[in-house]
């Protein structure tokens, strides 16, 4: 595990507003606006680079352990996440159980082996469907090669290619999560509903 600074040239930065135009030109990667950032100034921010899945996936686990309003996911599939583990599924679960205004919303490309290999996390996704919603991708979109997690517009998982487990963890930084918010919800709005629950026999 290797911890770095905003300036790293390891993570790669671009100014916000070349965030709008990351859908139409996959070379173009949102980043971190490092000035101006008052919310960040009152805050510690911190960031490290991870290398590794197992590194991954415990970034995954402090960032669920932190959320307290919301939670945005974008993957190709969530298998690289693997939300269906029982200690993750019981942060979701305890994450959703103790307030009714939480939310989760999560963008899919493929949500194919949502379906087929996480029954438990859909039969969360059922019990929760006043508080969880997930949509697909549009076709146009999912060349898309990125991933992220995003808690509360402070922390944040970003993994730079869904093929490679390199990524970076981001905790009490809202300046970083920011651009990665708004593009969350240009994708969000792009996308559709993609679930079918059978929210009274789960």
């Amino acid at each position: 595990m290797i911890i770095i600074g905003p300036s790293n040239p390891a993570l790669p930065l671009v100014p916000v507003r070349a965030a709008k135009r990351s859908f139409l030109n996959p070379r173009q990667t949102p980043g971190l606006p490092i000035s101006g950032a008052t919310a960040s100034s009152i805050m510690n921010p911190s960031y490290q680079l991870l290398t590794s899945e197992a590194g991954y996936r415990r970034a995954c686990d402090t960032v669920l352990g932190r959320a307290e309003r919301e939670l945005l996911i974008f993957d190709r599939d969530l298998r690289s996440l693997q939300l269906d583990d029982h200690t993750r599924l019981q942060s979701l679960s305890d994450f959703l159980a103790s307030d009714r205004l939480r939310r989760i919303r999560i963008v899919l490309h493929d949500p194919g082996p949502l379906h087929r290999q996480a029954p438990r996390l859909m039969q969360l996704i059922a019990r929760f469907s006043h508080m969880v919603d997930v949509r697909q991708s549009p076709d146009n979109l999912r060349h898309l090669a990125d991933s992220h997690l995003l808690a509360d517009d402070a922390h944040a998982v970003r993994r730079f290619h869904i093929e490679q487990p390199r990524s970076a963890l981001v905790i009490d930084d809202p300046a970083y999560v920011h651009p990665w918010r708004q593009r969350f919800e240009e994708l969000w709005e792009l996308s559709h509903p993609c679930l079918q629950l059978n929210t009274t026999g789960l």
